[in-house]
């Protein structure tokens, strides 16, 4: 979901986390309302939808590319 062009919402990160069997993960929204307030997520909001969206933000971006960097040294992008 971290894709730069993918809106979300809780509902559907909670289900893909609960496809994944990623357990402890009932409240998704107070996880991304936390992530909101870090600046690891915008909101994205449209007028076709009455529920807000999230994207991940670029300073999320900027951290999962360090972690991923950690994580795999010598997978260089």
């Amino acid at each position: 979901m971290a894709e730069k062009d993918i809106d979300w919402t809780w509902m559907i990160l909670d289900r893909t986390l609960a496809t994944r069997g990623i357990p402890g993960f009932s409240n998704v929204a107070t996880i991304v309302t936390n992530l909101m307030n870090d600046g690891m997520v915008d909101t994205v909001y449209n007028e076709t939808s009455s529920k807000p969206r999230y994207r991940v933000s670029e300073q999320g971006h900027q951290l999962l590319g360090q972690i991923g960097k950690a994580l795999n040294p010598s997978d260089i992008t």
